[in-house]
């Protein structure tokens, strides 16, 4: 008797999988063969009315036709070679070989599970809530229509749930399962939330520790800077600086545009300038399709981070600093003469360093980051956007052009830097 699947206890999870059993042999009065009945594959149960089909096949070593039963057939049916999937469960199959010509008769048998159609919960986390007797209303819908999802509390001393409503009891991370049920077709699903009550705070998560070099984070994500201007032919054009420090605690970029001539007002100096890191183990963001790799936010409600300006900078009038968040939600968009762009939604916060000097910084992410970069899309809420895809890049650009520099004699070097030092965390 041979098997295709080792064992049923290996589980005949996952997709359509197949397990093996048979019998027959020279009892039966003439030379004993052998079935190779091999595992067909197939797709999950179909939804009804419809019913998901897959093809059996089979061979013996007499080279005699092969014959399909099915033993369950209030889960599956067989028509000559095409395996009907009525319902999701077990279901067992045997191929047969009648014998003739000096051969026994034979068969071997398969059992297969037929798994359940998936769905998804979206549960998005309503962040840290203080303590206090106002009720939070919780919110999840499954991918299925007219599907019912379900909330409970596995941390009563910290938060019960009687609906969707939960109630804040104490400090502390209370955690809420929704879950829909499944039935017949659907398989069930449950997605699981940490809320922290009163001064309970998420963990840290790190989105980078520091650099490597200056192209990349310890987490081997890519980092750099790029910055352009009219003014020294675009782009970098030999202006720009990276160092990293060389315990890698830090990464500085710097933009220094030398003129020909004093400033008369009207030149166009720091058009643009940022520096960046990419999630832990990204080149770059994936073209034509979402990102799915970087740093899920759960209920962290703010980034951290250190950061310093150059003198130039800092005391030009305008240091302002623009922090985004790119995700990986993605899409293709017009521009110009390109039908077709790569685009990622982007979060932004526009921050104002208070010193030149090597300071931490914290901005709160619900109150504070606005969708700057909406690809074209309508009616995208920054939370939700933060719940649902990953932050795949981090960016500090100038929020503007530095032309308040003095002008020594009669040529002028406007010089932008920034330093970040230490880690970028969400908490």
């Amino acid at each position: 008797m041979t098997f295709q699947v080792s064992a049923i206890a290996l589980g005949c999870v996952a997709l359509l999988s197949g397990c093996g059993g048979g019998g027959g042999g020279a009892g039966d009065g003439g030379t004993a063969q052998s079935i190779s009945f091999n595992f067909p594959g197939g797709p999950s149960v179909a939804l009804p009315p419809d019913v998901a089909t897959t093809k059996l096949a089979a061979t013996a070593t007499s080279g005699g036709p092969i014959t399909f039963t099915s033993d369950t057939p209030d889960t599956c049916t067989v028509n000559g070679d095409t395996l009907s999937l009525v319902k999701a469960g077990e279901c067992s199959v045997t191929a047969t070989q009648a014998g003739g010509n000096g051969y026994a008769s034979t068969s071997e048998k398969q059992l297969f599970v037929i798994p359940k159609q998936p769905q998804k919960i979206v549960f998005r986390n309503p962040g840290a809530q203080p303590l206090d007797a106002t009720p939070v209303l919780l919110a999840a819908t499954s991918s299925v229509a007219d599907k019912t999802v379900t909330f409970a509390s596995s941390t009563p001393s910290v938060c019960t749930v009687t609906g969707n409503a939960l109630a804040k009891v104490a400090d502390g991370i209370c955690t809420v399962t929704a879950t829909q049920a499944g039935d017949d077709t659907y398989a069930m699903v449950t997605s699981t939330k940490n809320i922290p009550i009163g001064t309970a705070t998420s963990p840290a998560l790190t989105f980078l520790s520091g650099y490597k070099d200056t192209s990349h984070t310890n987490e081997n994500g890519g980092a750099g800077g790029s910055a352009y201007t009219s003014e020294n032919g675009w782009w970098c054009n030999g202006a720009c600086t990276t160092t990293v420090a060389a315990d890698g605690s830090s990464m500085t970029f710097g933009f220094n545009v030398k003129l020909p001539q004093p400033n008369d007002g009207n030149r166009w100096i720091g058009s643009g300038w940022n520096m960046y890191a990419l999630a832990a183990g990204l080149d770059d963001l994936v073209k034509g399709a979402d990102t799915t790799v970087g740093l899920h936010i759960d209920a962290q409600a703010v980034i951290k981070f250190n950061l310093a300006q150059n003198a130039d900078w800092f005391n030009s009038g305008n240091n302002k600093v623009n922090v985004q968040l790119i995700l990986g939600h993605h899409a293709m968009v017009p521009d110009g003469t390109n039908p077709d762009k790569d685009c990622n939604v982007t979060l932004q916060a526009v921050m104002t360093p208070t010193s030149m000097a090597a300071t931490d910084y914290s901005i709160n992410l619900k109150d504070k980051f606005t969708i700057s970069e909406s690809c074209g899309m309508t009616g995208l809420d920054p939370w939700n956007e933060l719940q649902d895809y990953p932050i795949a890049k981090v960016n500090f650009a100038a929020n503007s052009v530095n032309l308040t520099v003095p002008n020594p004699g009669t040529t002028s070097t406007y010089a932008t830097q920034a330093t970040l030092t230490g880690p970028i965390t969400f908490q």
